[in-house]
């Protein structure tokens, strides 16, 4: 029990504020909601930019960009995936996206957070880890996944949403028999 409130204690507070964050965001995707492209893009858009910050800010950048590359397109993959199965709505007169709740990013976004701070700790504990390039790398894979998935998504909303105006568009100028 000792070695829990260790860690716990140990642990930078920002890293609590992620999870706060991640909480937060996640219960708010919970609830069906409303939001415009640019709306949309602003989370995924901050994702990506502490994502590509922290990578860039490595001094092993030659070592850990393939792995954050691979976790980052499995990711992609995955947030697509996941929102074209959404049922959405979209307001073309209000420039909106009708989006479902789901606990899709609650969950998701637990698991992840749990799975870097896990690693995280272990090479804390284990300083051997560290040295290794696997486990020194893992960390930026799972935040290329992370980063993908809400890419990915992000993406494939938003072509869901100009395919939408595409159509509004012929189907105005198609003639009536």
């Amino acid at each position: 029990m000792h070695t829990l409130s260790a860690i716990i204690a140990g642990t930078p507070l920002w890293v609590w504020g992620v999870l706060g964050l991640i909480v937060y965001l996640g219960m708010t995707a919970l609830h069906p909601g409303r939001r415009s492209p640019v709306g949309l893009s602003l989370v995924p858009g901050i994702f990506l930019a502490v994502s590509l910050g922290t990578l860039l800010s490595s001094t092993r950048l030659a070592d850990l960009l393939p792995f954050w590359l691979a976790g980052c397109i499995l990711g992609l993959g995955i947030g697509a995936a996941w929102a074209m199965v959404l049922r959405i709505g979209v307001d073309r007169t209000q420039g909106l996206i009708h989006i479902p709740g789901t606990a899709f990013w609650l969950v998701t976004g637990l698991i992840l957070f749990g799975i870097r701070y896990a690693i995280e700790v272990s090479m804390a504990l284990n300083g051997d880890m560290a040295q290794k390039l696997f486990w020194f790398a893992l960390p930026y894979a799972v935040m290329g996944l992370g980063t993908g998935m809400s890419a990915g998504w992000w993406a494939s909303l938003i072509i869901r949403y100009l395919r939408s105006a595409e159509a509004g568009k012929m189907s105005r100028q198609t003639p009536s028999p």
